[in-house]
């Protein structure tokens, strides 16, 4: 009897910045439409998770480019009923950026570097990050 073998989930195709930043979500994402060119919307539904006492609910934002139809997309990793992905607790929001995207990821960290409200941003390899799974969503 033949074996199989299954392969793992495939890789996303997106690269992920992290950002603190002590402003509320509606603020940075103002504040990164300009620094980054965008036109980043809210979604008509928030990403859930389970909180210690409850669910939580994390605000999305969202911006498609028109010729590649890459999506970026903003997500809060706190709220008050606690936090989407405890491993990077450090992190206030995380943009996602899909490969497609014309933006390259050291281009696009500058950019959000220099955005008002940032206090810092890093890039994340979302391989490496436990219930990254919760930003694809």
């Amino acid at each position: 009897m033949a074996k199989l073998k299954l392969d793992s989930d495939p890789e996303p195709e997106v690269f992920l910045i992290a950002i603190s930043s002590h402003v509320n979500d509606y603020r940075i994402c103002w504040s990164l439409n300009n620094s980054l060119g965008l036109d980043l919307c809210r979604r008509d539904e928030d990403i859930e998770g389970q909180g210690p006492e409850r669910m939580a609910r994390f605000s999305a934002f969202d911006h498609r480019e028109e010729e590649s139809q890459a999506t970026i997309t903003l997500v809060s990793n706190h709220a008050p009923e606690g936090v989407l992905v405890a491993d990077q607790r450090q992190a206030d929001y995380f943009l996602l950026v899909d490969e497609a995207c014309s933006l390259r990821p050291d281009e696009a960290l500058e950019r959000v570097k220099m955005a008002e409200f940032v206090l810092t941003a890093f890039t994340l390899d979302i391989t490496n990050i436990k219930g990254a799974y919760k930003l694809l969503e």
